[in-house]
């Protein structure tokens, strides 16, 4: 896992408006990579999307957001444990390339109220097809 930045509203709505888009397809040593973008948003209980489907061996960044309180974004059995900063702070980027095929469960890792421990969701890595 690797978390690329955390950064204001204003800046992200900048990038994603094409005018750092490629500065996001260098790793921290700054070799170009291609990571496939997945947008993921986090407000009152639930993650949105909640199911993501993946490629084995297929580096993504999450887009992270919330749309109210902070929250956390926390993949069980890796190293992605973070936290989303509240409606109007910011965003976070995290890289991730799945090493084994399966499912992998996400969860808010930041007490976030009463419904926090029905706050999660799942990520299906899927093999590879063979031409």
């Amino acid at each position: 896992m690797v978390v690329l930045k955390m950064m204001p509203i204003a800046t992200a709505r900048a990038i994603r408006a094409g005018a750092l888009a490629a500065a996001l397809c260098f790793t921290a040593a700054g070799s170009a990579q291609t990571q496939k973008p997945i947008e993921i948003q986090a407000e009152r209980f639930t993650f949105t999307p909640s199911k993501v489907t993946l490629t084995l061996g297929e580096e993504v960044q999450f887009r992270l957001t919330s749309e109210d309180t902070a929250h956390g974004f926390r993949v069980l059995d890796t190293d992605i444990n973070v936290v989303i900063p509240k409606r109007g702070k910011g965003e976070i980027l995290v890289r991730f390339k799945p090493e084994k095929a399966g499912r992998y469960v996400f969860e808010c890792s930041r007490m976030c109220g009463a419904g926090h421990n029905f706050m999660r969701g799942e990520l299906e890595v899927k093999e590879r097809r063979q031409p």
